[in-house]
């Protein structure tokens, strides 16, 4: 079978996508030891400094996130998607240098600043995709993200055990450099670049995605829900250590993979189940459902449960991104889905910036399991908003008759 162009771009930042956020996973089981290896001693101090490490990287992509996206639609979502490899490239490989925790800080904060290739990603397969397979194709760009999640932490445990943390920080940085390659010799993106003067600025460009009535209730929704799984996140290794002894770092690269199996699943279920029941109803399910097994993860006394609770969020929070990115870019006006998933990458980032902060004083005060109960109330409060305000964009429910259409005319004689 004869593959479209589109379905090429989209298998092709599949794989460079997994590759590279493959590496980027390596880490996280390891960050709060690799912080104490730098002289931070205290469990409560290594978590508050973990969540400091993943705010500086969330505040740089907040604000650089926006810029690319313009850029994107004036130069190209390949060429950003590029830029957004070496970047990464760079800033991963130079952590394995570091000698004090406020070098790492410097590097972290650097690493949002030059990358956000999730956004970059989206927007490049969004604007080239046909309507009627935006769901599947967006659940299959969050696949990736989720499968990668699956496979890194598990890696990045057994490559720290193995070989110490800053030649895993290596590993994660040569794994870029194969994205890189990948991108650049398979995808091919029709892109014709707007003569000098005929296109908008960068700030008529976002104001024209901000006046769509929903975008900003989109992306609000998005901001709340990737809130959630960053604002545990940091404390995670250190509620493995509590009740597991022996081997931390990768029984806590199984407890991030038992979440991000489940995601990668339910990533792609997600588009035939809202295409079925409706992409608001789908993501109101899907937070309800998220926030109700969060609140149960309190509870959880050893390991097995705390891997079979979290498998049960991944069930849930595998729909929600992936829903709400197609409902957005059903919404984004033509030739603007760069400035309007780069806007999406802000939002995302700026809960990057903020929730592990947020979780890493509540667990410094409260405890390592306060956090959880806190993000699942805050999703069964996003659930409610859900579906008392927001609509089923037309777009989507005209390619979703389009496809059943096609499903279901007789076969050519």
């Amino acid at each position: 079978m004869q593959l479209e162009q589109w379905q090429k771009n989209l298998y092709a930042t599949w794989l460079a996508q997994f590759l590279a956020l493959m590496g980027a996973n390596l880490v996280f089981p390891f960050i709060p030891f690799f912080v104490k290896d730098l002289g931070i001693e205290s469990d409560s101090d290594a978590a508050l400094w973990s969540g400091i490490l993943a705010t500086a990287t969330g505040a740089m992509l907040f604000v650089s996130s926006p810029l690319w996206g313009g850029l994107a639609d004036r130069f190209g979502r390949k060429n950003m998607l590029l830029r957004a490899y070496a970047g990464a490239t760079i800033t991963i490989t130079l952590q394995a240098a570091v000698q004090n925790v406020w070098q790492l800080f410097v590097l972290r904060g650097l690493q949002g600043a030059f990358v956000g290739t999730i956004p970059a990603a989206t927007a490049l397969i969004a604007g080239g995709t046909p309507a009627r397979r935006l769901a599947y194709a967006l659940g299959l760009i969050q696949m990736a993200v989720f499968t990668s999640q699956t496979i890194g932490p598990v890696v990045g445990g057994v490559m720290a055990g193995a070989v110490g943390f800053r030649t895993t920080f290596v590993l994660g940085g040569l794994m870029y450099v194969v994205s890189f390659v990948v991108c650049l010799v398979f995808v091919k993106e029709e892109f014709v670049r707007p003569e000098p003067g005929s296109q908008p600025s960068y700030a008529e460009n976002l104001g024209e995605v901000i006046r769509v009535p929903t975008m900003l209730l989109l992306i609000t929704v998005m901001f709340l829900i990737s809130s959630a799984a960053v604002f545990v996140r940091p404390v995670v290794p250190l509620l493995v250590e509590s009740f597991a002894e022996g081997d931390i770092e990768t029984k806590t690269g199984f407890v991030f993979a038992a979440v991000a199996l489940t995601s990668a699943v339910a990533s792609v279920m997600s588009a035939r189940v809202a295409g079925r029941a409706g992409y608001r109803n789908a993501l109101v399910a899907a937070t309800f459902g998220a926030g109700i097994a969060y609140i149960f993860v309190a509870f959880a006394n050893s390991l097995l449960p705390l891997m079979v609770l979290m498998a049960l969020v991944g069930v849930f929070s595998g729909a929600m991104i992936p829903t709400v990115n197609a409902l957005i870019g059903a919404a984004a006006p033509a030739g603007k889905h760069g400035s309007a998933f780069g806007l999406v990458g802000s939002a995302q980032a700026l809960s990057f910036a903020v929730a592990p902060l947020l979780g890493g004083v509540t667990a410094q005060q409260f405890g390592i399991h306060a956090g959880f109960p806190i993000v699942g109330a805050m999703l069964v409060a996003v659930a409610a908003l859900a579906w008392l305000t927001v609509r089923e964009p037309a777009a989507l429910t005209v390619a979703d008759e389009a496809e059943l259409a096609e499903r279901v005319a007789p076969a050519p004689r």
